[in-house]
C-alpha cells in the first residue's frame, strides 16, 4: 500500500478505491493558510520591537503594545490573506504540491506585504 493514498472498499463492491491525499478537500490547507496568515505578522513585529526596546523588563507591554498594532491592522489583513491564502492554494492544487498549505501561506503573507505597500503608496 502506498503511503500517500488512502485505500478503502464501498460496502458490497469488489474494488479497491483510493484517494490521494492532494485531492483532500481545499478547505483543510486554506485554514491552515489563513491561521498563519492571521499569526504572521504578531510573529513578526514582536523580535523587531523587542529589537528596538531599550530595556527587557516590559515584554509582557510589549505583547500587549503589538496585539494593539495587529487588532488596528486587521481591516488591511483579513482581506489581503483570505485573498492571498485562496491563491496559493489554487496554484499548490493546480500545480499538484503535496503540501498546500505551505504555498497558500506564502501567498497569504505577500498578498499582506502588497497591501502594506499599496496602503503607503496610494492610502
Amino acid at each position: 500500500m502506498a503511503r500517500g493514498t488512502k485505500l478503502f472498499q464501498a460496502p458490497r463492491s469488489p474494488l479497491i478505491q483510493g484517494r490521494s491525499r492532494t485531492q483532500r478537500p481545499w478547505w483543510q490547507p486554506y485554514l491552515v493558510s489563513v491561521a498563519l496568515g492571521l499569526a504572521w505578522p504578531v510573529a513578526s513585529l514582536f523580535p523587531v520591537e523587542f529589537a528596538a526596546q531599550e530595556d527587557t523588563a516590559g515584554v509582557g507591554d510589549l505583547l500587549s503594545d503589538v496585539l494593539v498594532k495587529w487588532f488596528e491592522g486587521l481591516p488591511v489583513l483579513v482581506p489581503a490573506v483570505l485573498l492571498g491564502a485562496a491563491a496559493g492554494v489554487m496554484v499548490a492544487g493546480g500545480w499538484g504540491i503535496r503540501y498546500r498549505w505551505i504555498p497558500g501561506m506564502v501567498g497569504a503573507v505577500s498578498a499582506w506585504y502588497l497591501a502594506l505597500v499599496l496602503l503607503a503608496l496610494f492610502g
